[in-house]
């Protein structure tokens, strides 16, 4: 390793934890040259991202190989362990990491700049924030910047990743709501609007951001847009078949009242269907069911075939904050590989149904095996698997 590239005096590391991982020295990734292993990023990611507390090894067994995946995880962790030193050696950073009577730690006199520890102290300042003052508005807007998404993506099925990622994505909400109500508060309504679309990037079904966005679009005179945003929001119903919240109810009403006294030509209607969105569309099992019956009665004038799919991911035992994040990368994965023509809905909390038109069985399988090996390249995971059953519409499972 060249001379330029190790830590010298007063030079800080810059860790990002938020959205990807990376572990800055000047212009050098080192995460970047640590190879192909998995465990070596994750062990740096969890000794990073508990920088001020020793660690037991029996902790990093759980954490790097739960559910006792590794017969022998002592001898694994100091294999692992020596390979990360070694790798952190070529940066200058040989004393990185601290070993003490069975502990571990990342030591403390290496200075670092990590997002995670920059946001939550964030966080902690702006708790009752009750005004905009500059120096608040500063601290919003920086903790905002912060959060480009959920905590280590890479790291999404690792169990001690889930409730972390969890936490820190609820806090982020909660400076939303506070920032975008401040905001409204205070008449500065594009910017409501603005920050509201940012934070429904990250969560499309926030309901709290929904609810701040459509009423901010009211006010400005929207209404078009805040029909559009109820309409995505999924507000008639939700995954667990609740009826809306009565706020969201009471906006809808108050849209259609509106919506109602504006005369629409066939010109507006079409700009209003139009749909710049690619691959297959995913809906709610409601709306699944009205664009199967649609199908149904173009297939028997159109003499074609459609075949419905109905796809089962166990997690073995897994909790629900894990099986979601599955479900999630499942709902991606989906999206991306089939047609436009395609639906999906999700049936169940373990599975998606889907409506392939215009496939026959061998082809409707081939569809399927490729599914799932997509899936499985972004979630690979002994403790996950996929089975699918595939049938002509009419015949019954």
């Amino acid at each position: 390793m060249e001379d330029s590239i190790l830590l010298e005096d007063n030079q800080e590391l810059h860790v990002t934890l938020f959205s990807s991982f990376s572990v800055r020295l000047g212009s050098y990734d080192i995460v970047d040259y640590l190879g192909s292993s998995k465990k070596k990023a994750e062990l740096l990611a969890f000794l990073v991202l508990n920088k001020d507390k020793p660690i037991q090894a029996f902790d990093l067994y759980d954490v790097l190989w739960p559910n006792d995946e590794n017969s022998n995880p002592e001898s694994s962790l100091k294999t692992l362990m020596s390979r990360l030193r070694a790798n952190l050696d070529e940066f200058g950073l040989k004393t990185a990491i601290v070993t003490k009577k069975g502990f571990y730690s990342w030591n403390p006199k290496i200075p670092c700049n990590i997002d995670v520890f920059e946001f939550t102290a964030l966080a902690d300042e702006l708790k009752g924030a009750s005004n905009l003052t500059e120096q608040n508005e500063q601290k919003f807007k920086r903790a905002i910047a912060i959060y480009t998404g959920d905590l280590l993506p890479s790291l999404a099925l690792s169990s001690w990743v889930v409730s972390k990622s969890m936490l820190y994505h609820n806090l982020y909400l909660d400076i939303l709501y506070s920032y975008a109500s401040l905001l409204s508060s205070n008449d500065r309504l594009s910017e409501t609007v603005h920050y509201c679309k940012m934070g429904l990037d990250i969560d499309p079904n926030d309901y709290r951001l929904s609810l701040e966005l459509i009423g901010t679009l009211i006010k400005l005179g929207k209404t078009r847009e805040a029909l559009t945003q109820y309409k995505k929001s999924g507000a008639g119903s939700n995954d667990l078949g609740m009826p809306p919240f009565e706020e969201m109810d009471s906006y809808y009403k108050k849209l259609i009242k509106i919506d109602t006294q504006a005369s629409l030509d066939i010109d507006s209607i079409l700009v209003d269907l139009f749909e710049e969105e690619e691959g297959a569309y995913i809906c709610d099992y409601a709306i699944f069911k009205v664009i199967y019956q649609i199908n149904m009665r173009n297939m028997k004038r159109l003499g074609t075939s459609m075949f419905l799919a109905l796809i089962t991911i166990d997690c073995q035992e897994a909790d629900l904050m894990l099986v979601d994040k599955v479900m999630e990368i499942l709902a991606d994965t989906l999206r991306g590989s089939l047609r436009r023509g395609d639906t999906i809905a999700r049936y169940s909390i373990n599975q998606f149904a889907l409506l392939l038109p215009t496939v026959n069985h061998q082809t409707g399988h081939r569809v399927l095996e490729r599914i799932k090996k997509d899936f499985f390249q972004r979630c690979a995971s002994s403790q996950i698997s996929m089975n699918f059953k595939l049938r002509p519409v009419g015949y019954l499972l």
